[in-house]
């Protein structure tokens, strides 16, 4: 600590530029990059249910999204990152009817998985997120489960069509 402080003062004596390293370059903090890009999304018969917008924040190390729903006219907002202290990513995500969910998790075998729990009146429901790359699309598979875990029904199978910007 007291080299750190020496350094920093003998830099701003010597009028050098103080250059920080960035905190979040190593590769771990790109295995969501995947999911990272303009979209349309579809459910799983290719109706369209939303556009998302996912982008790398704060130097690389926050990946938000901003999800326009097409049937419900709606506006979610998630913030994903890794936690190097846990070894895990975590992700919140908040909408504009007060939807709030925090899920962790990790990059399993290709395939980013988030699990989190919210409250339906008082009530646990457990939800697991699975991001998966489909060559140039990603799918997000997102189950919940009633009953502690022991089965488990689809709420949201979207499939992320990149769009192309000029």
């Amino acid at each position: 600590m007291k080299s750190w402080a020496l350094c920093l003062t003998f830099c701003a004596m010597a009028g050098l530029p103080l250059r920080v390293p960035a905190a979040c370059t190593s590769p771990v903090y790109s295995q969501f990059d995947f999911w990272v890009g303009h979209w349309r999304v579809t459910n799983s018969g290719g109706k369209v249910v939303g556009y998302d917008d996912v982008t790398k924040r704060l130097d690389g190390c926050v990946v938000y999204e901003e999800y326009h729903d097409a049937i419900h006219p709606s506006l979610g907002i998630g913030m994903t990152g890794y936690d190097a202290g846990r070894g895990l990513w975590h992700q919140d995500f908040m909408d504009d009817g007060g939807f709030v969910l925090a899920l962790d998790g990790s990059l399993q075998k290709g395939e980013m998985i988030l699990n989190g729990t919210d409250y339906v009146a008082g009530k646990p429901r457990l939800n697991r997120g699975v991001w998966s790359r489909r060559g140039d699309e990603v799918e997000e598979l997102w189950t919940i489960s009633l009953d502690g875990g022991r089965t488990w029904k689809t709420r949201f199978d979207g499939w992320f069509h990149r769009v192309r910007t000029h």
